[in-house]
């Protein structure tokens, strides 16, 4: 039969009226009109002058490549339903032969084996889908698995009762039917809904607004600007995390959604991850980085650090637990390659992202800085080795101090008015994180809790005059009530200061919760020196300014951080 002829007579009842075409033979009628439309191709590029034609001619060829594009995931989400894995290795055979050469297949002359009678056994060629494109289609498996991610949220599937279900997102499927968009950005769009829907779900009216966001979102992908659509996106999902009370919890799902450490890229020499976390948990990042960050420190040492941290000599060398080097003459390690880490651990340079949305531009400036310290690491890089340290330290370090390895701490300030429930509000940590009071509550039954209470007596606050330098149950409840530096918006984070006396040791002050206050190390020598006085001021620690920055002369308070006057915890 002429391919003419075969078209004819696929493209109406067949040969016999009353007897519908099988798939097998609209799968030559498709194998035939591909490679027709293939020579057609051909044969146009060459004929064709007219630049009328030639409009036409792309038009077609784009719109083709569209419509492809929804035949690709067809074709994957026919393969998941059928269980295309468990075809046997004989019928993979054929099928890959007849798609490099289908002749035979179209003129009749080659038909397809039968499929297996009996559920298989044994090992199958692939575990799933995925594995059958991968492996048989020849797709990378990132390609794999977003080429079945997109079948199964932009096309009609089935549910586990056999009923026919609608596409996911009806709009943007509507759109990608429609030949209006392509499949890359459309499933990138869904994948970033998907993420969103845990938080839509908690809102009033949650499916009239998830219509309304994807309506959005469907129209900016079709307007082609991909920095657009993900700007809007980030602006969605920002606008959702703000909507929510003060009081309210995220859902597990939301959690399960949101947090974790995530691979965005790798290349040759870097891997690119980024992190989402509860309020509470980055407030021990934050604590963690701070101390790692004092080059007073031991912990702030970095050559200390790496050494005590990874078994590595001042030198750089590998050190045994006798302290003789582990090189040999040569420089080589006595073990295999991936034995012995490299002297200087690789970092991942972090690009400056300017203002960042809910984090005060000083502290982003200052966590994400690419100016190099006097150790030769920017912060981010000091931050991420002292993770790696974390990582690498012995199961048993020596005692605490003796490693240098930074000690985070989660100090959480809340009204006592507000734990008891009598009024509204949060939690906040030493960094100025809001913590919901349910997370309070929680982590007071849950963690090992030291309670710090102005005015109470469950802690040894005050040590007297015969002791100088402040305990740390003083220092804690100092930081718990003044939360950072008392100069008017300094900002030092709080692992960084010092207890700075209201009125100086040598003069008589005591050393005592109410008659200290937390400084940095520039402003405490400007209190010393007499440019600046300390003083008690309903009860509270406040600064007077010289006159030439304040000529009201009246007492200040850092407002930059969060303060507390009540029951701190």
């Amino acid at each position: 039969m002429e391919t003419d002829q075969f078209i004819n007579a696929l493209t109406i009842d067949g040969d016999s009226p009353g007897h519908p075409v099988s798939p097998a033979d609209k799968l030559r009628l498709l194998n035939a009109l591909v490679s027709r439309s293939n020579a057609l191709a051909a044969e146009l590029s060459t004929e064709i002058v007219s630049p009328t034609q030639a409009a036409l001619f792309a038009h077609t060829i784009e719109r083709a490549h569209q419509q492809g594009e929804v035949a690709q995931l067809r074709a994957a989400l026919t393969a998941q339903r059928t269980l295309v894995q468990e075809l046997p290795s004989q019928n993979l055979d054929q099928v890959r032969a007849i798609a490099d050469d289908p002749a035979a297949f179209i003129h009749g002359t080659q038909w397809l084996l039968p499929d297996p009678a009996t559920i298989p056994t044994g090992i199958m060629p692939f575990k799933d889908t995925t594995g059958f494109l991968q492996h048989d289609l020849r797709l990378p498996r990132f390609a794999a698995v977003n080429r079945l991610y997109a079948a199964n949220t932009l096309l009609p599937t089935t549910d586990v009762h056999g009923n026919r279900c609608g596409p996911r997102y009806p709009k943007l499927a509507q759109q990608l039917e429609r030949g209006i968009v392509s499949v890359g950005p459309t499933a990138a769009a869904a994948r970033k809904l998907d993420k969103l829907s845990p938080t839509i779900a908690r809102q009033p009216d949650a499916h009239t607004l998830a219509e309304h966001i994807e309506g959005r979102i469907a129209d900016s992908v079709a307007a082609g600007i991909p920095t657009a659509t993900n700007q809007l996106l980030t602006a969605i999902g920002d606008e959702l995390d703000e909507a929510t009370g003060p009081e309210e919890l995220p859902t597990p799902e939301e959690i399960r959604a949101k947090t974790g450490i995530f691979i965005n890229k790798r290349t040759k020499h870097f891997t690119y991850l980024t992190a989402c976390m509860l309020n509470a948990d980055a407030e021990v990042f934050l604590s963690h980085f701070a101390h790692s960050d004092n080059p007073r420190t031991l912990a702030g040492n970095r050559e200390a650090l790496a050494a005590s941290a990874t078994g590595m000599n001042p030198t750089g060398n590998p050190v045994n637990e006798n302290g003789n080097s582990t090189l040999n003459g040569n420089g080589s390690t006595d073990g295999p390659d991936w034995f012995t880490h490299p002297e200087n651990a690789e970092t991942f340079p972090t690009e400056a992202t300017g203002a960042l949305p809910g984090i005060d531009a000083n502290l982003a400036t200052s966590l994400n800085s690419l100016t190099t310290g006097q150790d030769g690491l920017t912060p981010p890089q000091r931050h991420l080795q002292t993770l790696l340290n974390l990582m690498r330290a012995p199961a048993r370090p020596p005692g605490q101090g003796a490693t240098g390895l930074p000690t985070a701490r989660l100090i959480i300030h809340c009204r006592l008015e507000t734990l008891l429930g009598l009024a509204k509000g949060n939690g906040w940590s030493a960094h100025g994180l809001r913590i919901p009071i349910a997370e309070v509550r929680r982590r007071l039954a849950t963690d090992g809790t030291i309670p710090l209470v102005l005015g109470g007596q469950s802690e040894i606050l005050d040590v007297g005059q015969e002791m100088r330098f402040a305990t740390d149950t003083i220092r804690r409840t100092v930081l718990a009530r003044d939360g950072g530096c008392f100069y008017p918006g300094c900002t030092v984070p709080p692992e960084h200061l010092e207890m700075c006396h209201i009125d100086a040791y040598s003069d008589g002050g005591h050393t005592s919760v109410d008659q200290m206050t937390p400084g940095c190390t520039s402003h405490h020598h400007m209190a010393d020196n007499g440019l600046l006085t300390l003083l008690i001021h309903n009860g509270i620690p406040h600064v007077v300014l010289p006159q030439h920055l304040d000529p009201e002369q009246l007492p200040r308070r850092n407002t930059y951080w969060p303060q507390n006057q009540a029951t701190l915890f």
